[in-house]
């Protein structure tokens, strides 16, 4: 959570999140507390965190404090067995929620979600693993991004591993 100046105490973070409102940012802008909070009922969270934090301006982003988006994997390599490896760039505290899989006898084809907070994530992108089970091995298929629609590049993450460095 952004919280600029401390200007939500831990206290009230607890109160409202009692209440099914999770504070998400809180900022200054302009002279104005801005805080970015999630909840069901946009009238009834705003009145509540007015109500908490006094004079603030509250920008209500949403039911839950996180959302799915698609996200193109970047790699993949086949592990032992129906295992394949994938390889997506998350940055914060995005994850890798689901992949969604079609299979045929030329090609597998991902599908990927990232899960991310509703008011950004913040930090270094890295490039994150995630596996999924196949029918069958792969073999020969090709393996497609659903998302960007082209074909992923085969990467051995492992390569290097173990190699003395200089």
């Amino acid at each position: 959570m952004i919280n600029e100046r401390e200007i939500v105490s831990a206290q009230d973070s607890v109160a409202l999140l009692r209440e099914g409102i999770a504070v998400l940012s809180v900022e200054e802008h302009e002279g104005r507390i801005q805080v970015g909070v999630s909840g069901r009922d946009d009238e009834r969270v705003r009145r509540r965190v007015v109500e908490r934090l006094g004079d603030v301006d509250v920008w209500v982003v949403g039911d839950v404090s996180r959302q799915l988006r698609p996200r193109a994997a970047s790699s993949y390599m086949p592990e032992d067995g129906n295992v394949l490896h994938l390889r997506y760039v998350v940055q914060g505290g995005q994850h890798v929620d689901e992949i969604v899989t079609a299979e045929d006898d030329a090609a597998v084809v991902v599908f990927g979600c990232i899960c991310m907070s509703v008011v950004g994530d913040e930090g270094p992108p890295i490039d994150a693993p995630a596996f999924v089970m196949l029918e069958r091995p792969l073999g020969g298929r090709t393996v497609i991004d659903g998302v960007s629609g082209t074909p992923l590049p085969f990467r051995n993450v492992y390569e290097g591993i173990g190699e003395p460095l200089g």
